[in-house]
């Protein structure tokens, strides 16, 4: 069993950021944060793996800001096309640490209330005899649309 390197919740999420290592800016993709850190992926580099210090600017849009913060790079996931970095914070602003704290708040929200939308879909789809007489799904942001087809017409 390894080592739980989590000291605190983390919040899936998707944002690009910019990770400045010895003056050379990389964007990476955020895979999920925490009030302590963060893990991006990044395509694979020639940068040198390994712990390191590395300046982070996170766009929150939800608030309109940017948030600087220093970061130590405490492992590295390299696969044969892109390379994952656990990141933890190291300093940033009070104001930046709150915004991330009320960010990762917001988003535990959301995914609390996305969970119990369906755990009440599905009570109510077990208490129809019928799927197709239960009431439709809860419509996220990735649900694709469907059509509903017009009623044969047997003429």
């Amino acid at each position: 069993m390894g080592i739980e390197r989590r000291h605190a919740l983390r919040v899936p999420d998707c944002r690009m950021i910019t990770e400045i290592n010895q003056e050379n800016p990389n964007t990476s993709s955020v895979v999920n944060f925490s009030a302590t850190g963060v893990f991006t992926v990044k395509p694979k580099s020639f940068n040198r793996l390994g712990p390191r210090k590395v300046q982070l600017e996170i766009p929150v849009p939800e608030a309109a800001q940017t948030v600087w913060a220093l970061g130590e790079v405490v492992f590295d996931r390299v696969s044969p096309k892109n390379c994952g970095s656990g990141i933890r914070f190291l300093a940033m602003a009070g104001k930046d640490e709150r915004l991330i704290q009320e960010f990762i708040e917001y988003r535990r929200n959301e995914i609390v209330g996305q969970m119990m939308r369906e755990i009440r879909w599905r009570k109510q789809l077990a208490a129809h005899p019928s799927p197709f007489a239960a009431p439709p799904p809860p419509v996220r942001e990735n649900t694709v649309p469907m059509w509903v087809l017009p009623s044969r017409c047997d003429d």
